[in-house]
């Protein structure tokens, strides 16, 4: 897998977050009041390693890591629908791309332009990620970062918590990788 498609899958891998939160609306992310009870906004790092081992013995290894904005939850009053924005940025600064839900589609707007939708998440992820990704429980985890509440994982995944840093591991026959999320700060609170 090229390192474009490893960032692209980088930037989809947290816009899986977005998903669940989301309900279609007219909300931008300036909407979303941080102060409620009801939101969740914070940032941090992140950082994704992926290897793969082909047949033939030869090795892939791609890594991409930056930083993340994460704001979900009420535009308003209560009744008023929820949303949710991603923006991924690499340790250097520039964006890599923001990711929201848009009625029934889910979009990736990546930083070259491209534009990724789908109609649910895990459809959005199978297209740009060698492996299913474990959307529910990525998307439980940035509205509650919390370590006594580590959402369920599927097969062959498994969390790590230390000390406020969280790890996703994956390995299943030839492929290994993992999936490093560290808050760093609410936002708006």
């Amino acid at each position: 897998m090229s390192l474009v498609c490893f960032r692209l899958a980088g930037i989809a891998l947290l816009s899986l977050i977005v998903g669940a939160c989301s309900t279609p609306g007219k909300g931008t992310v300036s909407e979303v009041d941080c102060k409620s009870v009801q939101s969740s906004c914070h940032h941090g790092r992140f950082g994704l390693i992926w290897k793969i081992v082909q047949a033939d013995g030869k090795v892939e290894a791609e890594s991409v890591s930056g930083t993340y904005e994460w704001r979900s939850g009420r535009s308003g009053p209560s009744q008023a629908p929820e949303i949710a924005y991603l923006e991924v940025n690499s340790t250097l600064g520039p964006s890599l791309g923001s990711a929201r839900r848009l009625g029934n589609f889910y979009e990736v707007r990546a930083a070259d332009g491209r534009v990724y939708l789908a109609q649910d998440w895990q459809s959005l992820f199978d297209l740009m990620f060698p492996v299913e990704l474990p959307a529910e429980a990525l998307v439980e985890w940035m509205e509650n970062p919390n370590p006594d509440e580590l959402p369920s994982l599927p097969k062959n995944w498994a969390w790590e918590n230390q000390n406020g840093r969280y790890r996703v591991v994956f390995i299943e026959n030839n492929t290994s990788g993992r999936i490093d999320l560290i808050p760093q700060g609410s936002l708006g609170k």
